[in-house]
């Protein structure tokens, strides 16, 4: 089993509603989604909810992993945001992210739990929004170049730390750095019965 834990885009692994809050099992897959978390402190703030998780259920450490779903609106919102802001680079704004947040894979291995590094999915095409129901900044281009950016640094680290890494970001921009949004379900969800058969051909060693 793989227990996806994280914000609503946990949902997408078990064909749940992204608003679902509960332990959700499906085809190989737990979805279990902690409410709207980013990733900057997710240390601090929400790796013992995942720890609770994982321990009041019945999670295997010879055969299950634990993958973290988060980043998405960080690569929407804050991390375009704060580069924005500050005159900052985005490369920079995404490795100190990337940085802290990798030390919550480094201490769910010290603890006996195997992990799969996730790299998320792109950005919306829609423009600029203030909106804190809907929070998109800058354009779906510059936004991109971050989540690619996330992907890559994400990966660069599992892979230096011997962890396995999945991504499926190469399926959904096209060749223009644009987002194909008819692989999502709204303006950030990804549509289960669109990258169903991505996600499994994906994850096709790690499902038992």
């Amino acid at each position: 089993m793989i227990y996806c834990i994280g914000n609503s885009h946990a949902n997408v692994f078990t064909d749940t509603h992204p608003a679902t809050q509960n332990k959700i099992f499906k085809s190989g897959f737990v979805s279990c989604s902690i409410g709207p978390v980013i990733t900057y402190n997710f240390l601090e703030n929400h790796l013992y909810k995942v720890l609770n998780i994982l321990e009041s259920s019945d999670f295997n450490k010879k055969t299950d992993y634990v993958m973290l779903i988060v980043g998405e609106v960080d690569c929407r919102w804050h991390l375009p945001k704060k580069s924005n802001d500050n005159n900052i680079d985005y490369y920079d704004v995404v490795k100190e992210c990337i940085d802290r947040f990798f030390n919550n894979y480094l201490e769910l291995k010290s603890k006996g739990y195997n992990v799969i590094g996730w790299g998320g999915h792109p950005s919306t095409t829609d423009g600029h929004c203030d909106n804190p129901d809907q929070p998109v900044f800058g354009t779906c281009l510059e936004r991109n170049v971050i989540s690619r950016t996330w992907d890559m640094l994400l990966k660069d680290k599992c892979d230096s730390n011997n962890i396995p890494y999945i991504s499926i970001m190469e399926y959904l921009i096209d060749n223009n750095g644009l987002t194909k949004m008819e692989y999502f379900m709204d303006y950030c969800h990804l549509d289960y019965s669109k990258v169903k058969s991505i996600l499994f051909e994906k994850f096709k060693d790690y499902i038992i």
